[in-house]
């Protein structure tokens, strides 16, 4: 069922990425993630930092120690492909964040900012399932595993994975959607969730790769018997 209207539909499209990356992905494609061009950070910004940081820190360090807290320089590493969208989130974060806590965030800032969350998820989530892959091919290749029994273990992982990122992405729909269908929300409130929302995804992304990763260890464990 839609869960928004369009355009601003942007959560409801969660489920249908999901089973798209989980289908493009399998042990033998060797299609690379795409890689949108990337674009530097605008200086600019160092301007704008915190008068409290010390005149003598360098440029680079000042600018860490800004964005030190933001989502997009601390959680995830900078790839071709995602080193732009990064770059365009900490911008967002910056603005929102440099309000008062009892200021308000726009419609328009909150849905640009999950939106470009939403989109980091696929990029990351189809990472994530390429690695998974990776190990699942080399295990088989390794210990000699049937290309059926390699098949048949792989579409269990992607099974399993796909309900469990449903479920945790189903459980903040009521919240997303409040905020997207409302005209603002104060940047307290804003904040919370925004940071709530992309570390929960985030940890279920790094705890699915854990556990399949293990998971195909323990199977290729029946075949060692038949690797050279």
């Amino acid at each position: 069922m839609k869960m928004l209207s369009a355009p601003r539909a942007v959560f409801c499209l969660f489920t249908l990425l999901n089973i798209v990356v989980l289908n493009n992905v399998t042990p033998s494609s060797d299609q690379a993630l795409s890689s949108p061009d990337v674009r530097a950070f605008p200086r600019h910004l160092s301007e704008m930092m915190n008068d409290s940081y010390n005149n003598d820190l360098s440029e680079n360090k000042r600018t860490r120690q800004l964005y030190n807290d933001f989502l997009a320089d601390n959680l995830f590493p900078k790839h071709a492909d995602n080193a732009a969208l990064l770059s365009s989130l900490s911008r967002k974060e910056y603005l929102i964040r440099e309000k008062p806590n009892y200021g308000q965030v726009s419609n328009r800032e909150m849905v640009n900012l999950l939106d470009g969350y939403n989109k980091l998820y696929v990029l990351e989530h189809a990472r994530m399932m390429k690695r998974l892959s990776n190990t699942l091919n080399g295990l088989s290749k390794k210990y000699k595993i049937p290309e059926k029994e390699t098949r048949k273990l792989w579409n269990e992982c992607k099974r399993s994975i796909e309900s469990k990122l449903n479920r945790k992405m189903d459980s903040h729909k009521p919240r997303y959607n409040s905020l997207v269908m409302s005209c603002s929300a104060s940047v307290a409130d804003f904040g919370d969730f925004y940071k709530y929302y992309v570390t929960s995804w985030n940890k279920a992304l790094k705890k699915s790769e854990k556990k399949w990763n293990k998971i195909f260890i323990e199977r290729a464990k029946n075949y060692r018997s038949g690797a050279k």
